[in-house]
């Protein structure tokens, strides 16, 4: 050892200051021995920086769903105590939309390219400037006489517009599949309205009776929830009940382990990066020439830019490419790629459109192209349905949870007018639905198994987000 303190190991200089006697009787293999991460904190880490996705629950056929919903987890610092919540209850608000780029792969042929993307705001409360909401004001007042394009650019992401999909998330388990562990759930606006007011009539009557927590939520006297979905005449609607009939639901040590383990909300559902940025900033420039219009030249849209790159983390790196080559290419065509194709059959089959209709046979070319690209060992078969399709890709994706958690997907979906829709006037946002997985409780309170509006979209997209849908 040297009298500075150094010990010198090849190109690497250790500096030992303030060394007590104990230490100066360490060897060289003693130092790093004692720096050697143990079993708990690599896995940890690897849970802290996987890129796996949480699935989503989701709803593939009519029938009763059973689900518990989860508390918002509080965040534990370093000397292992909860910090004060931001937020309270079981879900989070998103805005999201799925972009349809059009590009060509390395062949030259031309192909859609999907991206699932947030509101910037969401990812950066700060920032007050959001892209696609700076392209719709500046559009507004530009073409400001002209009603039927205004109408157009507002417009539902289905309908070919870039109005937002406003949903609600939370962390739920599946009560006839406990073991599959936490899913995303996501409902539209109305939907967690439709719950929001249950909730509240059956906590006042528990309140009557003495002291008494969220009766959906809490740790230990949650009463589960279920979801009915029905379809008649093409359309499929869902209802809420919430099963007070039933024994209150307790939560696991594991169950709540596990809870606090997750990414909270924000961190699963917020995510905005280069990628993103760039992506939109693809998909506004075709949506100037699809409208022949000029929005993306003007100084406030170039200002916006400017604002989210700088806000943007210096070590993002990641890009948006039309053929899926750039370094993080899984962003564009792994992961929670399934989500958005999920999201675009949920819509489809909401407006009553199959298989066979124009954009049925559109979504099973974007499906195709999926596995083409994955390189996933699913056979393409014209005997299987969509929803065929999908569920293999989803047990394939499944075997390997190691993926990025941005997403590539097919178009959004349609918001009905009016009560689907959160206030304007309310600070809040909303996510979009997922989908949940069959149960086989039948059980239920008739005076509350009401029809509810069809959720949004989860994503995730996730990412969402994965989901065993709706």
């Amino acid at each position: 050892m040297l009298p500075s303190g150094i010990i010198i190991l090849g190109k690497f200089n250790i500096i030992l200051t303030k060394m007590t006697e104990q230490e100066k009787n360490l060897s060289v293999f003693d130092i790093f021995s004692q720096a050697q991460e143990t079993f708990e904190e690599a896995k940890k880490k690897s849970a802290s920086e996987s890129g796996s996705r949480t699935k989503h629950f989701r709803m593939t056929a009519d029938g009763t769903y059973s689900v518990r919903i989860l508390p918002l987890a509080p965040v534990i610092d370093q000397d292992g105590k909860a910090l004060p919540m931001e937020r309270k209850g079981y879900e989070y608000p998103i805005k999201d939309m799925v972009l349809k780029i059009m590009g060509k792969d390395n062949k030259g042929k031309e192909k859609p390219v999907y991206v699932n993307i947030c509101n910037a705001n969401y990812a950066f409360p700060d920032l007050k400037c959001d892209l696609v909401d700076e392209y719709v004001s500046v559009a507004s007042e530009k073409y400001s006489d002209d009603e039927a394009l205004i109408k157009k650019i507002k417009e539902s992401s289905f309908n070919g517009g870039l109005k937002w999909n406003s949903n609600r998330c939370m962390y739920i388990l599946d009560a006839d599949k406990r073991a599959d562990g936490m899913q995303i759930l996501g409902l539209s606006y109305s939907q967690y309205k439709d719950l929001e007011d249950r909730k509240i009539k059956l906590w006042e009557k528990l309140l009557k009776k003495g002291k008494a927590p969220c009766p959906i939520s809490s740790i230990e006297n949650a009463y589960l929830v279920e979801i009915t979905r029905k379809t008649e005449k093409k359309k499929t609607e869902y209802s809420f009940n919430i099963d007070a009939v039933s024994d209150t639901d307790i939560l696991s040590d594991d169950e709540l382990q596990s809870l606090l383990d997750a990414p909270r909300l924000p961190e699963a559902l917020y995510r905005y990066t280069r990628f993103h940025l760039e992506a939109t900033i693809a998909f506004l420039k075709q949506f100037d020439e699809k409208l022949q219009i000029d929005v993306m030249s003007e100084e406030r849209i170039a200002n916006c830019i400017d604002k989210i790159k700088m806000t943007l983390p210096a070590d993002d790196n990641s890009h948006f490419t039309f053929d899926g080559s750039a370094s993080d290419a899984v962003t564009q065509t792994g992961g929670n790629g399934i989500d958005a194709l999920w999201d675009a059959f949920d819509r489809l089959e909401e407006n009553g459109l199959d298989d066979k209709s124009e954009e049925g046979q559109d979504l099973r070319a974007d499906i195709k192209e999926f596995i083409e690209v994955n390189d996933l060992e699913v056979v393409f078969s014209r005997k299987k349905t969509n929803l065929d399709l999908l569920k293999e890709i989803e047990d394939v994706l499944g075997e390997d949870d190691g993926q990025q958690d941005n997403q590539p997907a097919p178009a959004a979906e349609p918001e009905p007018e009016g009560s689907d829709e959160e206030p304007e006037n309310e600070p809040e946002q909303e996510p979009e639905p997922e989908r949940p997985s069959r149960s086989a409780r039948g059980r239920r309170n008739e005076d509350t198994n009401e029809p509810a509006e069809r959720p949004g979209r989860t994503d995730r997209r996730s990412a969402r987000p994965e989901r065993k849908r709706r």
